[in-house]
């Protein structure tokens, strides 16, 4: 029986996610940008196969059928992969992205130097205390800017975001040994505090009344817990199908540099600066410096912006991974048209086909929010719907299991979802009885 607005319930995922992801792999494109979406299913075959290990050669020749997929930086890439391939088809992208890198650090910096500077100025504005702490946040920036070690505390915070994006990968793979371990030491990870040396200590004191003489005690409690966790985690890894991963490997080495203090150097990261100066500008009773700084360090390029801040991000990071991140953005996947924070069911009706990078960006705004940030999802919804209007008239839909009824109530939802003074019109006139 077809499904149109039902609830079916499937392994793994939200409910009806997979019966409606089976569209992925007939060219869909993303109801907001319009891009054509790569397939989950074509993204595992890269990976299981190899494919980003392999020579640039081989990576080129596998990606130019999905090339109009791509986003602009990635794209750009894969056009400097291409003039690789003609000049030394059997290197890797490793190879390449490191011998690339000098001059794109050099352009990045270029790009970030008037961003600081503008911070720089806003900050003489502060009081003295948030004006020395911005001197240190300055200080330990520029140290990581130009590759010298640092020492940075552990935080699990970062720990378990870095994991979930390990696992994103390896989940790509479809390898089940490789996906319960990954999902093991996810669950592991959980026991790492999610406090500070200090909050831990204050936590402590303020319920035993420990002196400040006693702090180095605690603090040194406190790391061989966090350090034995992460060791406990080091040997599920080591005894596990992923034992030779780099990324995973890597985080577990730099992870117990912070744990115990040691320098090592750290790449600058844009998410951690922001995070950084936001718990600085927090403190300030003058919000209106405090949101315009914010908004300075937003200018900062991202990965997903800019070709040299995506090729030095990727320095250090193996094929595998710089080929996946090539192409993670681009994967087709289920939105929430109401989002689950916003009370929206897990229903077919409300469901939809967008990109990892578009689904991500939206995240929890409303789809008003989502109109006003991108006003061409207007034409592209139409584009969505005359894609899924062809596949339902040629009998792809009832292949699949699914109905008119879905292409109905898509039409539907984001017309009343729309704002009232310029609704979401849908032309269906093309869908066949």
């Amino acid at each position: 029986m077809p499904s149109g607005c039902d609830t079916v319930s499937f392994t793994g995922g939200v409910p009806n996610g997979d019966l409606l992801k089976k569209l992925l792999d007939y060219r869909i494109p993303d109801m907001y940008s319009g891009r054509t979406m790569m397939s989950p299913s074509t993204v595992q075959r890269f990976l299981k196969r190899k494919v980003f290990s392999s020579s640039v050669r081989t990576v080129v020749k596998s990606l130019i059928p999905y090339e109009d997929c791509l986003y602009p930086v990635e794209k750009s890439v894969l056009s400097i992969l291409k003039s690789a391939s003609r000049a030394n088809p059997d290197r890797n992208i490793e190879d390449i992205i490191h011998e690339i890198a000098p001059i794109h650090q050099k352009r990045l910096r270029a790009i970030q130097q008037p961003v600081f500077d503008e911070l720089s100025e806003l900050a003489k504005n502060m009081p003295e205390e948030q004006q020395k702490k911005f001197a240190e946040l300055m200080d330990f920036t520029k140290e990581k800017l130009d590759y010298k070690p640092v020492v940075m505390e552990f935080s699990a915070k970062e720990f378990k975001y870095k994991l979930a994006r390990i696992e994103e990968g390896i989940k790509s793979r479809n390898n089940p040994q490789e996906v319960s371990t990954m999902k093991k030491l996810m669950k592991m990870a959980q026991n790492f505090s999610s406090f500070t040396e200090d909050e831990m200590f204050e936590k402590v004191s303020a319920k035993k009344g420990i002196k400040l003489a006693k702090k180095s005690r605690v603090i040194q409690n406190f790391t061989r817990k966090q350090a034995e966790n992460l060791r406990q985690i080091s040997r599920v890894l080591q005894s596990s199908p992923l034992s030779k991963d780099r990324e995973l490997n890597d985080l577990l080495i730099k992870s117990r540099a912070r744990i115990y203090k040691i320098p090592v150097i750290y790449a600058f990261n844009r998410k951690s600066f922001i995070y950084d100066l936001l718990k600085i500008t927090k403190e300030l009773e003058d919000k209106k410096l405090a949101h315009k700084m914010t908004q300075t360090a937003i200018k900062l390029p991202t990965s997903k912006q800019d070709i040299s801040a995506f090729i030095v991000k990727a320095t250090g990071s193996s094929s595998e991974k710089i080929g996946f991140d090539m192409i993670y953005g681009t994967m087709g996947s289920i939105e929430h048209l109401t989002p689950a924070k916003r009370g929206g069911e897990d229903k077919l009706c409300n469901y939809a086909l967008a990109s990892v990078s578009m689904n991500e960006e939206r995240a929890h705004k409303s789809f008003r929010e989502q109109l006003k940030k991108h006003p061409e999802t207007y034409q592209n919804c139409q584009k969505y719907v005359d894609r899924l209007i062809e596949l339902y008239n040629d009998g792809t839909f009832k292949k699949l299991g699914l109905s008119r009824a879905y292409i109905l109530s898509y039409v539907s939802k984001v017309y009343k979802m729309s704002p009232e003074e310029n609704r979401l019109v849908i032309d269906i006139s093309k869908l066949k009885q």
